[in-house]
């Protein structure tokens, strides 16, 4: 979702609904997740709304207490002052008047590039492009910032020239945009004065000499003044100070795309607008790709999960793939992602069987998958079963199976607290002992893994602290993420996290960055620039201390874990470059590069404002 906001209203009280796992409910919360990006989802309107709604009953479970204070919502004036700050810096300047310098950048057009700045203004950039340079996977990357490097003071046609310069390296320009980080106003509440704030300009594409070249420079930026007619106007820029930029060249790419070669239908893999454009009432949001060699052949084959069913590929020679669904009895019988699946062992003869959804499938020796009735197994799992974790947690020689984004049914949903930050939807998570022969034990209460009530997105099983017992790290939408400690005996206990919210998350995966021979969490969170900008422009004190502190947080973007090799771990997100992803949802470590260290890909993407610019 773009980061338009202009014509998005500040909400007055909102009726509070349970949350329901699924396609058209996670379609909801996507649209409650931009809502607090563009003010609706955080800032309520009035000082008697409320930000965390009170429990209609005094509800208690085994497993949890619903118990959650009373907390106030923005007044009126100050959510309207956000709206009106996020309407002119990040969309009337961020959407409307900076893509105009960009287009003039990649045509090109010196004397339109000039035109933007005042005559007076402000300008430096780096002219000594001798920073710190790293060699990995076939490039090279060169940075630069303050204080190491200083930028050099120059005048408006300096500037001009020297945008056009770096425009100019490309033979081949693929990407020329400039963003908002952050712009506020001089002084609070005068909208219509001058401005200031950071902004980024990234350029990409192939150079005359056939590599590969991408910059970034980050500059702080002054404006005069900002409204609706800023597009249209000229010399309103009076500052433009670089303080850290980027050089990145390469010979070549260091995978390059086959998909439309292997035998997959790529259309079940493109772009979410495909699918949107043909029905309004197709959930836009993509299922996954699970990998498995069903057939012990040696190719590894993929499930394919998608909102026009369920499709199996079987991996042959040369990268290519055959679609064998409905040879092997798998029918396309869900039209919806929120099935979860997984491949697992079940019944351990060396082939993988098959979860989907609350649906079980025996390997039939790699040449068949039967669906077992309910008197060939006691797992019961509900149809809303978000996604799945597997591993022999109790080293029975069983693989076991923890299940995500369950509904606990007995509590009512009238009785369910609802709210925003750290809800209590009712939601529970399953711990499932694999018994044999296809036989399972629900040892959720026993093992004290069922969540802290919040929807949990993806789970993940790891030996946190060197003791061989597999542990467990959740992602939760809309709450803290849980971490349990495996005691050794079938029963877990609460791992601590570092300090902070670290909620707000939708995938998660482990692997040893720096083979220490400890996993370390990346968890993705649901992040928007957006939101990164509003909250910069947040006045200190309107909410509760422990809220606002939780809605800081929420903004800082995905987090890694390191662990620190005895089961407790430090948030090095920031500090090692991997929080500024976008909205991320399923992630993998691997080694890209073969150089021996793990790399990560985090894909991202939503609905986006404009089908020709999709967003993530």
């Amino acid at each position: 979702m773009a980061d338009k906001t202009d014509e998005l209203p500040v909400p007055g009280n909102a009726e509070h609904h349970s949350y329901q796992p699924g396609p058209v409910p996670l379609i909801f919360m996507f649209g409650i997740i931009a809502s607090f990006i563009a003010l609706t989802w955080m800032f309520t309107s009035g000082t008697s709304d409320e930000l965390i709604s009170p429990k209609k009953n005094d509800i208690t479970s085994n497993h949890q207490s619903t118990s959650t204070p009373n907390r106030q919502g923005l007044p009126k004036e100050e959510a309207k002052y956000l709206q009106d700050v996020e309407h002119l810096g990040g969309f009337v300047f961020g959407d409307r008047a900076l893509p105009k310098l960009a287009d003039a950048i990649e045509l090109s057009e010196i004397s339109k590039v000039r035109e933007f700045f005042s005559a007076s203004s402000r300008t430096a950039i780096f002219e000594n492009e001798m920073g710190l340079t790293i060699d990995h996977s076939g490039a090279r990357i060169t940075l630069w910032s303050e204080p190491d490097q200083n930028p050099t003071p120059c005048n408006r046609d300096q500037l001009a020239e020297r945008l056009i310069g770096y425009r100019n390296e490309f033979d081949e320009l693929v990407a020329c945009k400039l963003k908002v980080m952050l712009m506020s106003p001089i002084e609070r509440n005068h909208l219509d004065g001058p401005w200031t704030g950071t902004c980024k300009l990234r350029l990409a594409g192939m150079t005359h000499e056939g590599q590969l070249l991408e910059r970034v420079i980050k500059f702080r930026c002054d404006v005069d003044q900002l409204n609706d007619d800023t597009p249209d106007q000229r010399g309103w820029i009076t500052r433009w100070e670089s303080y850290e930029s980027s050089k990145t060249l390469a010979n070549d790419f260091l995978m390059e795309d086959i998909t439309a070669d292997t035998g997959i239908k790529v259309n079940l893999l493109r772009d979410n607008w495909l699918v949107r454009e043909q029905s309004e009432e197709t959930p836009f949001i993509t299922g996954g790709i699970f990998l498995a060699d069903y057939n012990q052949d040696g190719w590894m084959d993929a499930l394919v999960t998608d909102f026009n069913g369920n499709f199996l590929y079987q991996g042959i020679e040369d990268g290519k793939f055959l679609d064998v669904t409905r040879k092997v009895g798998l029918t396309s019988h869900s039209k919806s992602q929120s099935d979860g699946v997984v491949f697992m062992d079940i019944d351990g003869d060396g082939f993988e069987d098959l979860l989907i959804g609350n649906k079980m499938y025996s390997n039939e020796q790699g040449k068949q998958f039967r669906l077992l009735s309910e008197n060939e197994t006691s797992l019961r799992l509900p149809q809303e079963a978000h996604q799945f974790a597997i591993a022999d947690y109790d080293k029975d020689g069983h693989l076991d199976l923890y299940v995500t984004g369950t509904i606990d049914r007995s509590l009512n949903a009238e009785e369910v607290e609802r709210a925003w930050i750290d809800t209590k939807d009712g939601l529970r998570n399953q711990l499932w002992r694999n018994l044999g022969n296809w036989q399972f034990e629900d040892v959720t209460d026993l093992s004290g893994t069922a969540g802290n009530g919040a929807p949990a997105f993806a789970a993940v099983w790891f030996d946190a602290n060197g003791d061989t017992w597999p542990d467990l790290m959740t992602a939760c939408e809309i709450g803290p993420n849980d971490y349990y400690v495996n005691q050794g005996d079938g029963t877990f206990q609460r791992g601590e996290l570092p300090k902070g919210y670290g909620g707000f998350s939708m995938g998660i995966t482990v692997g040893d960055i720096d083979n220490d021979g400890f996993g370390d969490p990346y968890v993705a969170n649901m992040y928007s620039k957006a939101g990164e900008r509003i909250i910069g422009n947040l006045k200190p004190g309107v909410y509760p201390p422990d809220i606002e502190a939780k809605i800081r947080d929420f903004v800082t973007g995905n987090e890694l874990y390191h662990n620190l090799g005895d089961g407790h771990f430090e948030r090095i997100g920031k500090s090692s470059g991997m929080s500024d992803v976008g909205w991320a949802y399923g992630v993998g470590y691997m080694d890209l590069d073969n150089d021996g260290f793990l790399d990560l890909y985090a894909p991202v993407g939503f609905q986006s404002v404009n089908p020709d610019k999709p967003d993530g």
